[in-house]
């Protein structure tokens, strides 16, 4: 990895695998499509696998967020918001879209689905991936707790701080933000 790979944002270390650069990539669903494309436009296409994150004993968890839907309780439409929610997340609605893109499905029946394990060989990966899942933590002050963690362990992973130093010293920001 390249040493500028730690301060890689998500667009960055996905052109960057895809450019084939990064031996590893924390993966968001849709960097599978991009990177198995076959317009030239990747070069690890076909020369790459998904595979769970890492835990200490075996598989590691990710957590929860990301592709919500609600409805506003000051709306005048919920009925038709519901009505849209309702559609956006039908079998069948889920399944087309899954055939154009490899985000992430609401379906459970889909990860198991034939035509779409086809399309997107990792599905049970990523299936495993979220049933292995837990919540973010709740936080209101979620970029401070953000900025923390990155800011720590980044100084751990270049050597400004040493790995207790780090530790500590996110340990005690994170006190402050989540009492």
């Amino acid at each position: 990895m390249p040493a500028k790979g730690v301060t890689y944002k998500e667009e960055e270390g996905r052109r960057a695998f895809q450019d084939g650069k990064l031996v590893f990539h924390r993966n968001w669903a849709y960097v599978y499509a991009l990177a198995s494309a076959t317009d030239g436009s990747s070069k690890v296409d076909g020369r790459f696998a998904v595979a769970p994150l890492p835990g200490k004993d075996g598989p590691g968890s990710g957590t929860l967020g990301g592709n919500n839907l609600a409805v506003s309780a000051f709306s005048k439409h919920q009925g038709t918001a519901r009505d849209f929610i309702s559609y956006m997340t039908s079998l069948e609605t889920e399944r087309e879209y899954g055939r154009k893109q490899s985000f992430p499905l609401s379906r459970a029946a889909l990860y198991e689905d034939p035509e779409q394990i086809k399309l997107y060989p990792y599905l049970p990966v990523l299936k495993e991936g979220i049933l292995r899942a837990k919540p973010r933590p709740t936080v209101v002050r979620y970029g401070d707790v953000t900025a923390a963690i990155q800011d720590n362990v980044y100084a751990a992973m270049n050597g400004t701080k040493t790995v207790d130093q780090a530790a500590a010293d996110l340990q005690s920001a994170l006190a402050g933000l989540t009492d």
